[in-house]
């Protein structure tokens, strides 16, 4: 249902051509803001201490293939005794607020009568748009009718499906762990976000074929660097993952709605909220969050840094 497929666009994972991908993301935050430590293997942990209290942070990826084995003997050794697992916030968007929404505003889901999705694109776009489509080997007018923020998504349904990535990535197995061990689970927030999907499904075309083109861009890279990526992560090889490190699509999109700064602060608020009060209470916590946020200049490990913690990592 296309509606149900607009409400999950929030929940999704950025400008070049095919042949010519854009290099990796650079902006990380400097190393010095991290004290190396040995780990063991498997995935990588950051950790902070602060008297008797403690926090493991978990970096994960959104994209991780089902059937990836990884060594899991020392995220077991964390995980044990630790009296939470901290998963990231959530957002959600009201599926009867929403499906009401669209029934009054149907013409959100369709192009202008007479258009056709691909005729409206700038020559350059659409040349890449097509491309790859033919990769994912979808019929070239698979999505004429639709607008360009619901082929966007579309598209990177499809891609996710043809390359079998984990939906929600490492955080059901993360929950299947903490079960096994008997660690409680809490969720850092959880958000109503449908007022931000009507502003996203409002966006004039102009805004919503740049959505498009950070989902052809999204796809151009992950194509290159999807399994590199994952390969990278599940040994904890830190400069592998950043060499191949895609960010979440639609960000930039979502940025042209009037609500995202506010819902943006609000995660960032919240993810630094849960790590302060980890820290005032006795015994180990684990946090699971995107890489992403965690290492980027002005992250989470950033922040922390500056108020004068001490931020233990693995090395590069």
């Amino acid at each position: 249902m296309k509606s149900l497929a607009v409400a999950l666009l929030l929940f999704a994972v950025p400008f070049a051509r095919a042949e010519d991908p854009p290099p990796p993301t650079t902006d990380w935050a400097p190393n010095e803001t991290v004290v190396v430590t040995a780990q063991g293997a498997g995935p990588a942990f950051w950790h902070i201490k602060k008297g008797e209290s403690e926090i493991y942070i978990l970096a994960t990826i959104a994209d991780i293939p089902a059937g990836m084995t990884f060594e899991e003997d020392h995220l077991v050794e964390v995980l044990k005794g630790a009296r939470v697992v901290l998963l990231p916030p959530k957002a959600s968007s009201g599926f009867v607020s929403t499906a009401w929404f669209l029934l009054w505003n149907r013409s959100l889901l369709s192009m202008p009568d007479g258009q056709k999705l691909e005729d409206t694109l700038p020559a350059d776009l659409k040349a890449r748009y097509v491309a790859v489509l033919d990769k994912l080997k979808i019929a070239p007018d698979r999505y004429s009718d639709d607008p360009p923020l619901l082929a966007a998504f579309l598209m990177e349904s499809t891609f996710a499906a043809q390359k079998k990535l984990i939906k929600g990535g490492f955080e059901d197995t993360m929950e299947d762990f903490a079960d096994k061990y008997d660690v409680p689970i809490e969720r850092i927030a959880s958000y109503d976000a449908t007022a931000l999907v009507k502003e996203l499904l409002r966006l004039p075309q102009p805004a919503q074929r740049e959505c498009l083109e950070e989902a052809v861009t999204d796809i151009e890279r992950r194509l290159i660097h999807l399994e590199p990526l994952a390969a990278a992560w599940a040994v904890g090889n830190i400069k592998g993952i950043k060499a191949h490190y895609t960010p979440r699509v639609f960000l930039q999109c979502a940025k042209a709605t009037a609500g995202f700064s506010k819902f943006y602060d609000r995660v960032v608020a919240d993810y630094l909220k849960a790590i302060t009060d980890a820290l005032s209470k006795p015994g180990k916590t684990v946090l699971v969050t995107d890489i992403g946020p965690l290492l980027r200049n002005s992250g989470v490990v950033e922040k922390l840094h500056a108020q004068g913690l001490i931020i233990e990592g693995p090395a590069e």
